[in-house]
């Protein structure tokens, strides 16, 4: 590996989680100030409109995903042939913001008729307005994925996450004087608006003076556009599933109880996405070489790859997961409110399934550089049903609660056994090997186990900012320290340790 693609590889984890940071340190601010500022009715209204920025960006992560497969390919075998690889995917960008925006107008159109009469009519007045903004954002979110896409099929991972960081710090900071004015939750979507057209003019500015992007649209071979449609196809599908599975309980919600047990839920929601966001950062970065090995047909390193990338994530994954556990019920209380109680174990439903997959977290991207993910794809699809239809009676008796039950239920089978089955079987990795590395690291967290379920028993953590903060400090400090000295191998501390003083070293 060349230092420059190390070095950008290194900061652009680095710099994931400044972002993923600015993101957590900036909600723990903003997020109390916007429930306060909009209140319950307002922001059910925003939580259920943006909600639906998944739904109208939904062939995004196939695009996204395709490009970054066939440009590594296409670089690989024929250089000659990616500037008109660029140019179709201009084009196929440029359908799928088209598609995105029209399907918001109709959405806004027809809203009463898709969310049913729980929500009163003065919120349908800002549900319109919000999905003609929420339109927009989506064509602007789908050209500036495009260029982003660009800039990691490319390993400019130091660009890509810096940009993202600063549009994570620039939005609360644009908002939070608006909203003090009066201005009701419409301005938090344009806001977002402007920031990702200011993302997108920097990032063709980037493609086109840094890394000399060039587009050639030509007359294109059909087993080409055939097999970017399949692959493309199946990833849209997952994605599909994937909103199903976090944003349906919002939508059943909106027609059961409307938009109170919304806040409730989504307040829950915005840690499992804080989780996620936490522990995909480390396998984000090793798209362009996963696509690299797989082309290679370079197995062995593939699969040090994985192990590698496991181990890592799990150190992060449970780091994260019991320290929501220990601390997240008297956080969401001092952060939210007593009203948002029930949000606590909304998330904690939704978080815990995800700990085996996110720390397996690489097996995404090796599914689809080896064009195999429709096999999970589909299964995933059942399961999808599955929660669906377990949902609708949970969340019509216990509410938000009830659909995050449903929720969990289904990502167990998920997440525990239909996915090591599918990596095993199917990607043909060693996940005996995986899973005993992985084993490895359980050792170390009895001991902060133990630690939290002492301060619960004691009463010692108290819903207010001061103890949560020390005793959190101090809980990572023993997580640490125990997986340090009990889980770590030399390797592993020495990658830390380059990281810490790398301009020492």
């Amino acid at each position: 590996m060349s230092f420059n693609r190390k070095k950008q590889m290194t900061l652009g984890v680095v710099l994931s989680y400044i972002t993923i940071a600015a993101e957590l340190l900036t909600g723990l601010l903003y997020t109390p100030l916007v429930l306060r500022l909009l209140g319950q009715s307002q922001y059910g209204v925003y939580s259920l409109v943006t909600s639906f920025i998944g739904y109208l960006t939904i062939f995004n992560a196939g695009a996204n995903a395709a490009y970054i497969r066939f440009y590594v390919q296409t670089k690989e075998t024929d250089k000659t042939k990616v500037d008109g690889l660029n140019g179709l995917f201009l084009i196929i960008f440029s359908v799928l913001a088209i598609i995105g925006v029209g399907a918001g107008l109709l959405i806004s159109r027809f809203s009463p008729q898709l969310f049913g009469d729980k929500i009163l009519p003065q919120e349908y007045e800002l549900v319109e307005k919000s999905f003609i903004l929420l339109s927009a954002l989506t064509g602007v979110m789908v050209f500036n994925s495009c260029f982003n896409s660009i800039v990691i099929a490319n390993e400019r991972f130091i660009f890509g996450k810096a940009i993202n960081a600063l549009s994570v710090i620039a939005a609360p900071i644009i908002t939070a004087p608006l909203l003090y004015r009066g201005s009701d939750c419409t301005t938090i979507i344009s806001v977002r608006l402007a920031i990702t057209g200011i993302m997108l003019i920097a990032n063709i500015f980037f493609c086109f003076k840094n890394i000399h992007i060039r587009f050639k649209l030509e007359r294109y071979s059909s087993t080409l556009v055939r097999t970017i449609f399949v692959f493309t196809w199946f990833i849209f599908l997952q994605s599909v599933t994937d909103q199903l599975n976090w944003q349906i309980d919002k939508l059943i919600l909106a027609r059961t109880h409307g938009t109170t047990q919304i806040s409730v839920y989504s307040v829950g929601a915005t840690f499992n996405s804080i989780y996620m966001q936490l522990g995909m950062a480390v396998s984000g970065v090793f798209i362009s070489q996963v696509n690299r090995l797989v082309s290679q047909r370079a197995d062995k390193e593939l699969n040090d790859l994985f192990v590698k990338t496991s181990r890592l994530n799990m150190y992060i994954t449970c780091l994260i997961m019991l320290g929501f556990t220990f601390f997240g019920k008297a956080f969401v209380l001092r952060w939210a409110g007593s009203e948002y109680s029930n949000s606590f174990i909304v998330g904690w439903l939704l978080m815990l399934p995800l700990t085996l997959t996110m720390t397996l977290g690489l097996q995404l991207d090796i599914s689809r550089a080896k064009n195999l993910h429709h096999i999970q794809i589909k299964i995933n699809i059942v399961l999808c049903i599955l929660n669906f239809l377990v949902s609708i009676p949970l969340a019509m008796k216990w509410g938000a609660l009830g659909s995050a039950l449903g929720t969990f239920i289904t990502e167990v089978l998920i997440c525990f056994i239909v996915q090591p089955l599918y990596i095993w079987k199917i990607l043909k990795m060693d996940m005996k090997r995986t899973f005993f590395e992985l084993l490895k690291v359980l050792p170390a967290m009895v001991i902060p186990i133990i630690v939290g379920i002492l301060l619960n028993i004691f009463d010692i953590i108290q819903p207010n900012y001061r103890s949560i903060g020390l005793l959190a400090i101090g809980f990572a400090v023993i997580y640490a320290a125990s997986v340090w000295f009990i889980a770590m191998k030399t390797e592993e501390k020495n990658m830390i340790k380059k990281l810490v003083f790398r301009k020492r070293m």
